[in-house]
This record gives C-alpha cells, sequence and structure tokens, in this order.
C-alpha cells in the first residue's frame, strides 16, 4: 500500500502498523500525528490495539482546537501539538517505545549519530528531554523545550523517543526505524568488542553525501522478456522477505538482478522497501533509465559488478543489524563457524567507509563466485549471487551467522571456529576451489 495514495486517518493507520510489526512498539504503546495541507492535525486515538487500527478510529484537530472524532485523544496529544506549532515546517510525528532506544533512554544518553551515513544524513540534531510522568504538563514542556532548538529528534528520559520530519509520515518512520536499527548496532558492537564502534569523520560524511547522482538519459522501453518479468517478480518477492526479516528498513537497502548481459533492473531512489512495487523498479543500461525514473545512487556500483563479473546475475547492498557490528567496530567476520556458512559465504573482506562511491573498480574486482560477500565500513553489506534468491540466501545466512556470534557472547563464551582440516573437507565434498 502506497502511502501518497492514501488521506491522513488511512496513513496514521499503516505507520502504526509497521511499527507494530516491526517489534518497536507494544499494543498499547505510542501515538503518531499529522499534519494536512489545511493544517488540521490527525492524531492516533487514546488505546486500543496499535497494531490493528482503523481510519474511523483516528481523530482530526482543527485549527481552532475543535476536535472530530468517536475515540479519546492520546494523552500526548499536547506534546504533538507543541511540537508542530513550535516547529510549523514539521508535518509529522512518531513517538514510541522500542527496546533499543528505550534502553538509550534508560541510560540517559543520546546514540551515535556519525556511525552510519543515513543516521548522519537523518537525524539532524538530537536532544535529551527530561523525565516527565506520561500525560502531564511536565513531560509536554520537557519535550517542548528540547524541540525549540533545531533538532529532529528527542530521546525521553526512561520513556523512548520522538522524531519530527518536514517531509511527511513515512520519513518520520524511516528516521526512527533506522535510529533503532542504529542503537541496536551500537549496542552489539559495544556488547562484544568493550568498545565503542567506530565512527565517521565530518569530512568523510561530507564527501559521501556531497556525491552527486548518476545523471541518467531515457532508455528506450519496450514490451518485457520473460527475462525481465521472471526478475521483478523475483525481486519484488525476496525484497518483502528482507524487509520482513529486518534486513533490510523502509529507506536502507537496494537491490538489483540483470536481464541481459548489459541490462539490469534495480530499485528506484528512494523506494519505500516496505510497500515496494513494480513501479519502483527501474530498467537500466549503460547512462540510460526507463524514462520518469530514477535508478538509486548506487546504480553505477551495480554496472560495475555486473561489467567485471558475468557470472554474477544479482546485487542486494544492505545493512542487517546483527552483521552491521563487523562492519563498525575492527572484528574479522569468521566464515568458519558451522558449515553452511562457509559454503555459502566463502571468504568476505572490508573495504573502506566510502568504497561505494570512490573504490568501485575494487569492489568490483573483489567479488566473484569464490568472493561473494563484501563488507564496507559504516555503511553496508554487499551480497551477489547467480540469481536474486542466491543473493539473499548469503545476506540471510551472513545475518544468522553473525547473530549466532553474538549469543556466544551472551551465554559467556568465544566461538571455537572449524579447523583447517575440516575446511579442506568441505571443499572436497561440496567442490570450492
Amino acid at each position: 500500500m502506497k502511502m501518497n495514495t492514501l488521506n491522513p486517518a488511512q496513513q496514521l493507520c499503516l505507520v502504526m502498523s509497521r511499527i507494530y510489526d516491526a517489534k518497536l512498539t507494544t499494543v498499547s504503546g505510542g501515538n503518531l500525528s499529522l499534519k494536512d495541507k489545511e493544517g488540521n492535525i490527525w492524531v492516533t486515538p487514546s488505546g486500543g490495539d496499535k497494531g490493528r487500527y482503523q481510519a474511523s478510529d483516528m481523530l482530526k484537530i482543527c485549527p481552532d482546537g475543535t476536535i472530530e472524532g468517536k475515540r479519546k485523544a492520546s494523552m500526548e496529544t499536547g506534546i504533538h501539538r507543541s511540537i508542530l506549532m513550535d516547529r510549523p515546517e514539521f508535518t509529522a510525528i512518531v513517538h514510541a517505545h522500542p527496546p533499543a532506544l528505550v534502553a538509550i533512554s534508560l541510560m540517559h544518553q543520546l546514540p551515535e549519530t556519525a556511525m552510519l551515513p543515513w543516521i548522519a544524513q537523518q537525524v539532524k540534531g538530537i536532544r535529551l528531554a527530561g523525565y516527565g510522568c506520561p500525560g502531564t504538563e511536565a513531560l509536554r514542556a520537557a519535550v517542548a523545550r528540547a524541540f525549540q532548538t533545531d533538532i529532529n529528534t528527542a530521546i525521553l528520559a526512561n520513556h523512548g523517543a520522538f522524531i519530527a520530519s518536514e517531509k511527511g509520515l513515512s520519513d518520520a518512520f524511516a528516521i526512527f526505524q533506522n535510529l533503532d536499527v542504529s542503537v541496536r548496532i551500537q549496542a552489539k558492537a559495544a556488547s562484544l568488542t568493550g568498545q565503542m564502534p567506530h565512527l565517521i569523520s565530518k569530512e568523510k560524511l561530507d564527501d559521501y553525501h556531497s556525491a552527486k547522482a548518476p545523471q541518467f538519459e531515457a532508455l528506450a522501453v519496450g514490451e518485457r522478456t520473460q527475462k525481465e518479468r521472471e526478475v521483478r517478480k523475483s525481486i519484488l518477492d525476496l525484497a518483502g522477505r528482507a524487509y520482513n526479516r529486518d534486513f533490510l528498513t523502509s529507506s536502507v537497502g537496494v537491490i538489483s538482478a540483470r536481464v541481459e548481459e548489459d541490462l539490469f533492473v534495480i530499485t528506484v531512489s528512494g523506494a519505500d522497501n516496505a510497500s515496494l512495487g513494480d513501479e519502483d523498479l527501474v530498467l537500466v543500461k549503460g547512462y540510460m533509465a526507463e524514462k520518469g525514473k530514477t535508478p538509486a545512487k548506487s546504480a553505477l556500483l551495480h554496472q560495475k559488478i555486473y561489467e567485471e563479473n558475468p557470472e554474477i546475475q544479482s546485487i542486494i547492498m544492505a545493512a542487517p543489524p546483527n552483521a552491521m557490528v563487523f562492519a563498525v567496530t575492527d572484528l574479522d567476520y569468521d566464515v568458519r563457524t558451522i558449515p553452511e556458512c562457509y559454503i555459502v559465504l566463502r571468504e568476505m573482506k572490508k573495504f573502506p567507509f566510502g568504497s561505494t562511491i570512490n573504490g568501485q573498480k575494487e569492489l568490483a574486482a573483489y567479488l566473484g563466485p569464490n568472493s561473494p560477500v563484501a563488507i564496507v565500513e559504516n555503511d553496508c553489506f554487499i551480497c551477489t549471487g547467480s540469481s536474486v534468491f542466491n543473493a539473499f540466501d548469503r545476506l540471510e545466512v551472513a545475518e544468522f551467522s553473525a547473530e549466532a556470534v553474538w549469543n556466544v557472547k551472551l551465554l559467556g563464551g568465544h566461538p571455537i571456529s572449524i579447523t583447517e582440516n575440516q575446511i579442506i573437507d568441505l571443499k572436497k565434498n561440496f567442490g570450492i576451489i
């Protein structure tokens, strides 16, 4: 379901169900608001099942303060109204209590925002708001004071987070979801290493975000071949799985697949991975793309990998939270955990942050059948395969194996790697060169 096709009440329902389904709130926690073009503020009601709201449950607060709706407004509606009135540029607010953000709030600290490039870009200032009893003037005032400064994110002491967006509810949710993932990565990195994760310097962040997206000419598109239809269907199916399994977020992650030697399909720039449709896929050939569609910024990297590796048929770039621990620390990703991990992943090399832009040649030269996965520091995992399914399998194995290593830490032990003789046996039995 596309956000831009929904009215305000429907948008609130959809985003709240996404928050609940992503395990970022309980059935009774959290509230949302959305300001429409007429200046009305739409809010979620008090109580009820957050994962199963209906549009008729939502309330509309008119500019004169009149409330329309059959339910009682959320006890934190006053906070939403204060933020939207004090900061008229904002159009939507997300508030909930995901465990990772609550953990930070219990420490009365702020998450690292220079660990991942999209967090550094999306979180335009963050502050800690003092504690206040829910539904009270004290809490409203504390959050309002935080948002009177130039921020879009507030961590509430012993509570959760408020995130506001100028672009709308979908964007506010994306920031909220990405920040939660970021804190989970930060927490696991600290647990495994006893140290804080590596951060990206301002200079490198500026270079990363200032890199211009490639310009594409219009590609003449004819009737779709059977292969293209199959490729598109596979991307949409496995993108949905990847989102549901927490490998992609609504705004982070790109998938592509080859149709012909120099022709591939890739997700569009700004795609909502939570609701990808055929219109979110674009055909690319060289510096040409389907008219009216803008490929993901990494399209030229995908193209370079396909050019250098004819055996690669699909590429997935993602930031799965367990595996990303190895991207933000000095820890090496050991593929010698279980046989499946070695058989599927083979080996894994780290590349410096910024390589997706400035090191495309090196990445393309490294990736191949015997080295199908690359880690880009503080950025992503790049998984390649002979099909979308094969690339997805590698992403899934990388994430599951990383989680297993973290669970070893929780059990108070140390992972014991497969021996060299056991690796030789695996190579012999599975024909690994």
